[in-house]
C-alpha cells in the first residue's frame, strides 16, 4: 500500500503493487474461505442430497440453505481473485470490457445474494423466537407460511438491486487489480443505501428477537432450558456474525471520509468473511445430528443420539 487514501484508479491497472505480496493476500483469504465453502457444500449436500427426508421438513434448514455457498464461490473465484492478483488485471479487465454480458450477470447476482442475507437473517431469528414463544403452534405455523417466506426471500432483493440491473457496469481499478461496479442510471437509488436500510432493520429484528428468546428461555423449566443452552449460544454467535459486516457497511454509507479511505475497501470484505465463514461453523456447532451427518460419524452413544435429536429439532426452530 503506497498511500493512505482511496486506491481507486480510473485509468488502468496500477503498477504500484507487488506481484508477490498482493497474491499472498489472496492466498491467505483463499486458505480460510475455501474450507468454509467446502463445509457449506457438505452441509447443503447433507440437507438436500443425503438426508432430504429428515431436513426438508424443518423450516430452519430450508431458509438457511438458500444463499451462502454461491456467494462464497463468487468471492473466491471472481471478486477477490481479480482484486489481489495483479498478473490477471490487464487480461481479465479487457475480457470483461469486451464481453459486458458477464458484468451484467455477475454484478447484479453478487448484489442479489448480499441482499438475500438480511431477509434470511430476519426469518431465521423470527423462527427461533417463535419456537419459545409459541412452542405448540410453531411448526404448524411455519409450515403453513413456508412457501410464502421462500417466495418473499427470493423476490424481495429485486426491489433492492433493480438499479444495478438497468445501469451500466464499469471496471474500477484499485489495489493491484480491479473490481466491477456500476454507474447509477437513477442517481438516488443507491445500492449501498438500500442495503444499509435492510441490514439495519435486520439487526433491529435480530436484537429484539434475541432478547425475547433469552427472556422466554429464562422462564422455562431447568430441564428444557438446559436442552436449549447450546442452541442459544450458537444463535447469538450467528447473529453477531451478521451484525459485524452490517456495521461496516453502515459506516461506509454514513461517513464520507471512511467511504473513501483505502482501509474501508480492505476491511469490508474481511467483515463479510465473519458471516460467510462463521455461519456454517455455527450450524455445525448448533446441531449434533447435523454434525454427525456432515462428518460421517455413525457410532454415537445412546445418550449422544438422544441429545443429538433434541438439538436437531431445536435448531430447526432457530
Amino acid at each position: 500500500m503506497t498511500e493512505n487514501s482511496t486506491t481507486v484508479i480510473l485509468s488502468g491497472c496500477s503498477e504500484n503493487y507487488s506481484n508477490l505480496y498482493e497474491p499472498l493476500k489472496y492466498l491467505a483469504q483463499f486458505g480460510y474461505l475455501t474450507p468454509a465453502a467446502l463445509l457449506y457444500s457438505r452441509i447443503i449436500y447433507v440437507l438436500w442430497g443425503k438426508y432430504p427426508k429428515i431436513y426438508k421438513e424443518h423450516e430452519f434448514f430450508v431458509i438457511y440453505s438458500m444463499d451462502g455457498l454461491l456467494l462464497l464461490l463468487l468471492d473466491i473465484f471472481i471478486t477477490r481473485l481479480f482484486v489481489y492478483i495483479p498478473q490477471f488485471c490487464g487480461g481479465a479487465s479487457s475480457f470483461f470490457i469486451s464481453h459486458p454480458i458477464f458484468m451484467n450477470i455477475y454484478y447484479p447476482l453478487l448484489n442479489y445474494l448480499h441482499s438475500c442475507q438480511p431477509f434470511i437473517q430476519i426469518f431465521l431469528t423470527l423462527n427461533r423466537m417463535s419456537s419459545v414463544v409459541l412452542p405448540v403452534d410453531h411448526n404448524k405455523l411455519w409450515r403453513k407460511y413456508l412457501k410464502f417466506i421462500v417466495f418473499f426471500i427470493i423476490f424481495s432483493p429485486f426491489f433492492v438491486i433493480w438499479n444495478t440491473i438497468i445501469s451500466q457496469k464499469v471496471i474500477i481499478y484499485y489495489f493491484g487489480g480491479f473490481y466491477i461496479n456500476y454507474q447509477k442510471l437513477v442517481p438516488w437509488a443507491s445500492m449501498s443505501l438500500f442495503l444499509m436500510i435492510i441490514r439495519s432493520f435486520a439487526v433491529l429484528v435480530t436484537v429484539v428477537t434475541t432478547v425475547i428468546t433469552f427472556w422466554r428461555m429464562s422462564k422455562m423449566k431447568k430441564r428444557l432450558r438446559q436442552s436449549e443452552r447450546t442452541l442459544c449460544i450458537a444463535c447469538a454467535a450467528n447473529s453477531m456474525c451478521f451484525v459485524v459486516p452490517a456495521i461496516f457497511e453502515a459506516m461506509k454509507v454514513l461517513n464520507e471520509f471512511w467511504s473513501r479511505y483505502w482501509l474501508a475497501y480492505l476491511l469490508q470484505p474481511l467483515a463479510w468473511d465473519v458471516l460467510n465463514v462463521g455461519s456454517p461453523l455455527v450450524m455445525i456447532f448448533a446441531s449434533n445430528q447435523l454434525r454427525s451427518h456432515v462428518f460421517g460419524v455413525k457410532n454415537l452413544s445412546k445418550n449422544n443420539q438422544n441429545r443429538s435429536n433434541s438439538i436437531m429439532v431445536s435448531s430447526t426452530n432457530y
